[in-house]
């Protein structure tokens, strides 16, 4: 019923404009873009909005990338969010008047929208904006199927992740029939990385520290790092796994300084840890195997200690 009415409000829209969450990843941008290509089709004006600067220049192959806009049209009356959990992470102010459609994957989704498109058993955002499109009976053009393509192989880390079943790989196979290219897909994601990162990334693994009889694994990241490299936090998304692949973690966890003084944690886990427990308790949310938080008004040590005590206490590990 829920898909029905998306596909009406869509439909109906003047103005759409699709929001995803701040410091984007490329779920949250190939979902994007690839919604957008599809509107487009259906002759409807509409934009790309994501309020974080900059954007994370991995993805600027994405089809569509550079028309991302960073302020929403004040005359927009559809809005539509992806791969975002709550509203607040979106940045944004919502335009009187306007219906909100709310499109993703994430279990601790708040259910912000008017219409909750939320599917916690797909894999990424892509898998929710495809179905929407598919039952729409709208065209699905090769820039969209790119797109998504993208979204599916990033958060499913190359199809390596939990949730990865046969469902998943007929959604794969299925954007291969409408034009994506796993090859090049891979490859821009693989190996498009800036200089800065390779720079940031030795930093970063030096602030590795094991706790609970290697059981746990931390990095740190600091404002002095990033302005040395010459990076940005968008270089740090993926950071967070290398303390989870040591083959004795089962916790991993990145602390990074934020611009506005808080400290940004991501937490992934290896087999049966729930992060996204951790997460919601700190006030954030995610995944089982990949969630995150930030805190103010704390000192790095004292949230590690937090952390920790909160592992221990609970027996994730």
């Amino acid at each position: 019923m829920e898909y029905k009415r998306a596909k009406r409000a869509v439909e109906k829209a003047r103005h759409i404009t699709i929001v995803g969450h701040l410091n984007p990843d490329a779920d949250a941008i190939g979902t994007a873009l690839g919604l957008w290509w599809i509107v487009k089709g259906l002759g409807k004006r509409a934009d790309v909005v994501f309020a974080s600067r900059p954007l994370p220049q991995l993805l600027s192959f994405l089809p569509g990338f550079g028309k991302i806009r960073h302020a929403l049209h004040p005359g927009s009356d559809l809005i539509v969010s992806v791969d975002c959990g709550s509203f607040d992470r979106l940045g944004i102010e919502r335009p009187e008047g306007s219906l909100l459609v709310n499109i993703d994957h994430h279990k601790s989704n708040t259910a912000y929208g008017d219409l909750n498109l939320v599917e916690p058993h797909y894999v990424c955002a892509a898998e929710v904006a495809f179905r929407l499109a598919a039952t729409a009976g709208w065209d699905i053009p090769k820039n969209s199927a790119s797109n998504f393509y993208t979204a599916l192989i990033s958060d499913t880390g190359f199809f390596g992740y939990e949730g990865v079943d046969e469902r998943v790989f007929d959604f794969a196979k299925t954007l291969l029939r409408l034009g994506a290219s796993p090859e090049w897909s891979a490859r821009m994601l693989r190996e498009n990385q800036p200089l800065c990162k390779m720079r940031l990334l030795p930093m970063v693994l030096e602030t590795l520290t094991l706790y609970m009889d290697g059981r746990v694994a931390g990095l740190h990241v600091t404002r002095g790092m990033l302005e040395k490299s010459g990076a940005t936090v968008n270089e740090t998304d993926d950071m967070v796994n290398y303390a989870r692949a040591l083959a004795t973690v089962e916790i991993g966890f990145l602390v990074r300084e934020e611009e506005d003084g808080g400290l940004k944690v991501s937490l992934r886990s290896k087999t049966t840890s729930d992060v996204s427990r951790i997460a919601v308790a700190f006030g954030g949310g995610g995944h089982k195997h990949a969630a995150g938080f930030t805190l103010y008004g704390v000192e790095h040590d004292v949230l590690v200690e937090k952390l920790l005590k909160m592992i221990k206490e609970e027996k994730f590990v």
